[in-house]
This record gives structure tokens, sequence and C-alpha cells, in this order.
């Protein structure tokens, strides 16, 4: 079973959350990389990383888009060391999240079930 979340780690992890949003959007300058949205954030527990979900309904390349973000992860963690002052800070790191195009998936293959 696993063990719910401090209100405050919560209210850290929805403020890195927020922050990361806005300095993907405002920083960010790379034509590949705009229009990334940042769909999850989760603190990690055992190892101290902070681990942010990022997907585009644009089609492009998911490794290059992931390695370009970590790339720029030594900008990010400066801002989020600015904007959050903590002992601290979490590592950062991106992966894409495929969740959202399995849910197309499956909405797609219900569609066709309906229409058949």
């Amino acid at each position: 079973m696993r063990k719910s979340k401090s209100p405050a780690l919560r209210r850290f992890e929805s403020d890195m959350h927020r922050l990361l949003t806005i300095l993907l959007q405002r920083d960010v300058e790379d034509p590949m990389l705009l229009g990334m949205s940042l769909t999850r954030f989760e603190l990690s527990d055992a190892n101290g990383q902070a681990i942010a979900y990022v997907h585009s309904m644009l089609p492009v390349e998911q490794k290059e888009v992931v390695r370009r973000l970590n790339a720029l992860r030594p900008h990010f963690m400066h801002h989020l060391r600015k904007a959050l002052p903590k002992k601290r800070m979490p590592d950062l790191v991106f992966r894409w999240d495929d969740a959202l195009d399995k849910t197309h998936q499956v909405l797609d293959t219900m569609k066709g079930f309906k229409s058949s």
C-alpha cells in the first residue's frame, strides 16, 4: 500500500509543477520544444528525484524532446532553486508521458466498435 504524502510535500510538488510549466512556456526557444505541456509531476520518495512528464499533441520525436529538455535541466534547476529555497532540491528528470497516447488508442478502438 502506498503511503500518502504530507500536505507540505504535496504543496511543494504542486509549486514545482506550476513553476516548471511557466518556465517551459516562457524560457524555451527551441522550435522542437514549443507546445510542450507538463502533464504530470511526481516527487519520488526513494531516490530524491523529481520526475516531470511531458507530452505534445504535435508529432515530435519523443526521445529527442526528452534529451533536449534534460539538457536544459541546469537552467530549470537554477530558477527552481531561486523560487523555492530549500535545503535539498530533488534532482529533476524529464520523461515522456505515454499515458495520453494509450488513452487515445483506447478511445479510437471504442469509436471503431461504435461505428461497426
